[in-house]
C-alpha cells in the first residue's frame, strides 16, 4: 500500500546542468519522426507478412495501441518532470533506487546497441552499392570498419551540440519520408491486387501468428523511436506543452505510415508469386526495393536504395542523441561514474557521455554483426521499461497528487493496467531464449546496484519496494520457458498468454501498492538534493486525482 506523503508535489532544480533549451516543437517532431522511420520501415511490412500474411494487419494496430497507451502516460509524466534521461527518472520518484536502477541499465547497452543495429541496417543496403560489406547473413570485417566509421560520424554530429543536430536532423527527417511515401502511393497506383488480402485465407497461420509478428518482426522495435523527445525534455524551449503533443501527434503519424506500407507491401506481391511459394514462402534481401523490381518499378527502387542507406542512418543519428541523455542520468544519480554527469558548457551536451556510448557502439558491432542480431534483445528490454512506466504514473497520482501536470492521462485507471499487461504479453510473445538473456542480463545489473548500494547510502524500504519488479522479470521467464513460444510447451495455448495476462495484472496492483512517499523514494544518492525540492501542500489532498 503507497504510505500517505507529507508532500504534494516536486519541484525541480533548474541549474543542476548547463543544457540549452533550443529545440523547437518542430525539432522534436522530426527527432520523433527520424526515430521511428528507420530500418523498420524497411524490414517490418515483410517479415510480418512472411509469419502472418494479410493478418500482419492487425498486428501493425495492436502495435499502433501500445504505442498510443505509452504516449498517453508519458505526455502526463514528461509534463511534470521535463528531465533529460526521464524514462529512469521516473521510477525513482515512485519506487526509489532499485527499480530506477534496473530500468536505467535497461535503457542504457540497448540503447547504445541500437546506433550498432541502424548502422548494420545501412551497411546491409549499402552492399548492393558496394559489394564485399556484407556476406548475405553478417557484416565482413570491412562492413564492421565501414559500419564503425558511421557511428563515429554520427557522435561527430552530436557533439558539435543540440541546435547543430537540430538543423541538420531537420531535412534529414523530410528527405527519408519522401520515400516511404512515395512508395505508398506509387504502389497502390500501379501495382496493387485487392485479391491478395485473401490469397490462401487472411489469416493463413492462425491467430498466434499475429502476436508472432507483432513481437518478432520488427513491428514493436519500428515504433520505439517515437518516445525519443523524452530523453531530450531537457533540451526543449517549452517541453511542459510541446512534448505531450509530439507524442501523440508522431504516434498517429507512425501507425498511419506503417499500417498503409503494410497494406501495400501486401498487395504488390505478384499473385503468381503468392501461388507458388505462399506468404511464408517469399524470400527478399532487400524487401522494398525486390519487391520494386519483381513490379518493374525498377527506376525507383535507386531512390529506394539510397533511401535505405538514409533512413537508418537518420534514426542513428537521433538515437545517439538521446541515449547519452540516459548515460548523463546514471551519472548524475551516482549510477555510473560520476564524470559522466558533465555537460559541456560550449556545446550544451553530455560530451563524456556521447564518447562513452561511441565505445560501447563500437564494442557491439563485434558479436552482433548483423541488423537481425540485437532486436529481438533491445524490443524486450524497451518493452520492460514500457511495463513499469505506467505503474509509476499511477503512484504519483497519489503521492504528488498537487504536481502541475499540463497534459492529464485520460481514463488512467483503464490505461495504466492495460499498458503494463500488453508489455507484458509481447514480452512473452518474443519467447524464449531471447527473454531469459535479457532477463539475465538485468541480473548483471542487479549485481551492480548491490555493489553501489552501501556507498550511495540508500534504504532498505528501496528494496522492499522493488521486489515487485524481481517477482514480475522471474515470471515472466518462468511463464516463457513453460510455454509455447520458444518454451517447452508444458502450458497450452491460449492459457499461456490468459495466466501471462493474468499475472500482469495481478503484479501491477502490487508494484502500485509498493510506490514509496517522494520523500522516501529520493533517500540516499549524492545528487537528489541538489537536484530536487519537495515543496509542503497547502492543504493535503492525498486521496485525490488517484
Amino acid at each position: 500500500m503507497v504510505k500517505e506523503s507529507h508532500v504534494s508535489t516536486l519541484s525541480l532544480d533548474p541549474d543542476v546542468a548547463p543544457y540549452r533549451r533550443e529545440l523547437t516543437f518542430w525539432d522534436l517532431v522530426f527527432v520523433s519522426i527520424t526515430g521511428v522511420v528507420g530500418s523498420g520501415w524497411l524490414f517490418g511490412s515483410y517479415n510480418a507478412a512472411k509469419i502472418a500474411g494479410p493478418a500482419s494487419l492487425i498486428a501493425w494496430v495492436i502495435g499502433g495501441i501500445v504505442v498510443l497507451l505509452g504516449a498517453l502516460i508519458n505526455g502526463e509524466l514528461v509534463g511534470m518532470f521535463p528531465r533529460a534521461g526521464g524514462a529512469m527518472r521516473y521510477p525513482l520518484y515512485s519506487h526509489g533506487s532499485l527499480v530506477a536502477f534496473l530500468i536505467g541499465w535497461g535503457s542504457w547497452i540497448p540503447g547504445a546497441a541500437g546506433a550498432a543495429t541502424e548502422a548494420a541496417a545501412v551497411i546491409q543496403y549499402a552492399s548492393s552499392y558496394l559489394p564485399g560489406l556484407f556476406n548475405g547473413t553478417t557484416m565482413t570485417p570491412e562492413g564492421v570498419l565501414v559500419a564503425a566509421a558511421l557511428v563515429v560520424l554520427f557522435t561527430y554530429i552530436n557533439l558539435l551540440g543540440i541546435r547543430f543536430f537540430a538543423r541538420i536532423n531537420g531535412p534529414i527527417t523530410v528527405i527519408k519520408l519522401a520515400v516511404p511515401i512515395a512508395t505508398i502511393i506509387i504502389l497502390l497506383a500501379t501495382s496493387f491486387h485487392a485479391s491478395n488480402l485473401t490469397s490462401h485465407g487472411f489469416m493463413p497461420f492462425h491467430i498466434k501468428s499475429i502476436f508472432l509478428a507483432l513481437a518478432t518482426s520488427g513491428i514493436v522495435y519500428a515504433y520505439l523511436g517515437s518516445s525519443g523527445p523524452l530523453e531530450l525534455a531537457a533540451e526543449a524551449k517549452n517541453p511542459n506543452q510541446q512534448i505531450p503533443r509530439v507524442l501523440l501527434m508522431v504516434v498517429g503519424f507512425s501507425f498511419l505510415l506503417y499500417t498503409l506500407l503494410q497494406l501495400v507491401f501486401l498487395g504488390a506481391v505478384p499473385p503468381s508469386l503468392l501461388a507458388r511459394v505462399n506468404w511464408s514462402g517469399l524470400s527478399f534481401n532487400a524487401p522494398f526495393a525486390n519487391l520494386l523490381i519483381a513490379v518493374n518499378l525498377v527506376w525507383f527502387s535507386y531512390f529506394l536504395y539510397a533511401d535505405a542507406i538514409l533512413s537508418p542512418s537518420g534514426t542513428a543519428l537521433s538515437g545517439t542523441a538521446v541515449v547519452s541523455r540516459i548515460v548523463y542520468a546514471l551519472g548524475l544519480e551516482g549510477w555510473a561514474p560520476k564524470f559522466l554527469a558533465h555537460v559541456s558548457e560550449k556545446t550544451g551536451v553530455p560530451t563524456r557521455a556521447l564518447l562513452v556510448n561511441l565505445l560501447f557502439s563500437v564494442f557491439f558491432l563485434l558479436p552482433f554483426p548483423s541488423w537481425q542480431a540485437l532486436v529481438g534483445v533491445i524490443v524486450t528490454c524497451a518493452l520492460f521499461i514500457r511495463l513499469v512506466i505506467p505503474i509509476s504514473h499511477m503512484v504519483m497520482r497519489r503521492t504528488l497528487p498537487d504536481q502541475t501536470r499540463p497534459f492529464r492521462t485520460p481514463w488512467a485507471k483503464i490505461v495504466s493496467p492495460l499498458a503494463t499487461m500488453i508489455s507484458a504479453l509481447i514480452i512473452y510473445w518474443v519467447g524464449w531464449p531471447i527473454n531469459g538473456q535479457v532477463i539475465l542480463f538485468f541480473a548483471v545489473g542487479l549485481v551492480f546496484y548491490a555493489l553501489s548500494f552501501r556507498k550511495q547510502g540508500w534504504p532498505l524500504s528501496h528494496i522492499w519496494h522493488g521486489i515487485w519488479f524481481l517477482v514480475f522479470m522471474g515470471f515472466l521467464a518462468v511463464m516463457s520457458w513453460l510455454g509455447t513460444y520458444g518454451g517447452r510447451h508444458l502450458i497450452a495455448a491460449p492459457w499461456d498468454s490468459l495466466g501471462v495476462a493474468a499475472g500482469a495484472l495481478v503484479l501491477w496492483g502490487w508494484g502500485v501498492a509498493s510506490g514509496l512517499p517522494i520523500e522516501q523514494a529520493l533517500m540516499g544518492g549524492r545528487q537528489m538534493a541538489r537536484e530536487l525540492r519537495v515543496q509542503e501542500p497547502e492543504l493535503s489532498s492525498f486521496d485525490q486525482n488517484f
